[in-house]
């Protein structure tokens, strides 16, 4: 019996020394060693882009003055320089200063144009550096923190040949901009060249309709004003290749494009595009206008921002997709009251019931329209996306119609 005892005991004792051993082996599996080690990384600080007009003396100046043979100013006498054919002006001299941390590259434009700009035909601007003499937009450079241009004296040559047809015309509101981007100087931790595409913003009707020809980044900076009104093919503004359209200021297009038949839109969309707006950028066809925007060969266009005005229509989808963020839109009514804002936001009816037209709203203002109840595409039409409702508040005689999250 004794035997027997000690032998239970034995393997009780062996039997639990194994259970021991097994659990400790557990635990080790499970006890990896471990550590951390981390280190800081400097602050990212993005560069800037600032320039700065300056006169000979290096004080800031915002307006440049006519000058007279004896080198003063037009307006300090009162008097307003008259343009005949073979006359030179000259204005204020003055110096580009960057100001900012980035070289840069930039050139000098003519904007703001107003009135008989006729006269742009027979008047040739061009300016001085010393001895050298360049046409506008002829691209300069600066570095870094101060690099500033030689002394430039804008002039101003109306051609021999001008005649009478030019006479008692009026030309207001000319600005000379300085227009910046980023240069191929500073390198990242590869090389140089990645900013060698920066664009400048786009200031005039030419090279708008080139730049959206050839698509990429596109940047409006100053009213355009197209100027387009002849009802043909070939004075279309198209979105051609994917596009990101950046529109700090409008586009506008002249009056009464609403009589023509192939001319009838501010801008037609053929390719992907995304347009971002700003508070003053967007789209105004002014008084019976054609249409804002046109979508059409099944591209795809994300509006963020903006105000958007046409004539009957802000935004009409032909063929694709129209998905709209945010903005403010607005239209001229039609004139019979039972078509009026009812078609603000429209789609071609067969492509939308075949569902190659969409609208999807998740955002924005619309004036006199009720985006999720409408008659756009017959009755009772909601383009507004799920998750989102409209919320109006009255404007004077107008209501506004608000897109928000459900």
């Amino acid at each position: 019996m004794t035997n027997r005892k000690s032998t239970k005991r034995a393997l009780l004792g062996s039997v639990m020394a194994m259970v021991l051993c097994l659990a400790m082996l557990v635990g080790a599996t499970f006890a990896w060693f471990t550590d951390t080690a981390s280190t800081g990384v400097n602050k990212i600080q993005a560069g800037n882009l600032d320039i700065e007009i300056q006169d000979e003396a290096g004080k800031a100046i915002d307006t440049l003055a006519w000058a007279t043979k004896d080198g003063t100013a037009f307006a300090e006498d009162g008097k307003t320089p008259l343009w005949e054919p073979g006359c030179t002006y000259t204005l204020t001299p003055f110096q580009i200063v960057n100001k900012g941390n980035l070289a840069l590259k930039y050139k000098i434009v003519v904007t703001g144009l107003e009135g008989d700009t006729g006269l742009l035909k027979v008047i040739k601007f061009t300016y001085k550096t010393g001895e050298e003499t360049f046409d506008m937009n002829t691209e300069g450079h600066l570095t870094a923190n101060g690099g500033a241009s030689k002394v430039i004296t804008v002039s101003a040559h109306m051609d021999e040949a001008a005649g009478n047809e030019y006479m008692n015309k009026t030309l207001e509101g000319v600005k000379f901009t300085v227009y910046a981007t980023q240069d191929t100087v500073e390198s990242d931790s590869f090389n140089n060249t990645y900013d060698a595409n920066a664009t400048y913003p786009v200031v005039n009707v030419t090279e708008l309709k080139e730049a959206l020809t050839n698509g990429g980044v596109v940047n409006v900076a100053t009213d355009i004003r197209t100027n387009n009104s002849e009802d043909t093919a070939a004075a279309r503004i198209v979105i051609s290749q994917p596009t990101t359209l950046n529109l700090e200021k409008k586009i506008i297009t002249p009056d009464n494009m609403g009589n023509n038949n192939t001319n009838f839109c501010a801008l037609i969309v053929d390719a992907d595009t995304t347009i971002n707006a700003g508070e003053n950028g967007g789209i105004d066809t002014g008084v019976n206008g054609g249409y804002g925007i046109n979508v059409r060969n099944g591209a795809t266009l994300t509006i963020n921002g903006g105000y958007y005005y046409g004539g009957g229509t802000a935004v009409q989808v032909q063929k694709g997709t129209l998905i709209i963020n945010g903005g403010t839109f607005a239209c001229e009514p039609y004139s019979n009251p039972t078509y009026g804002y009812n078609f603000l936001i429209n789609c071609l009816d067969s492509a939308y019931k075949n569902g190659t037209a969409k609208v999807i709203i998740n955002g924005g203002t619309f004036v006199n329209f009720d985006p999720s109840n409408c008659t756009a595409e017959g009755a009772h039409t909601n383009f507004v996306a799920d998750g989102y409702k409209v919320v109006s508040e009255a404007h004077g005689n107008d209501t506004w119609y608000t897109v928000v999250k459900g």
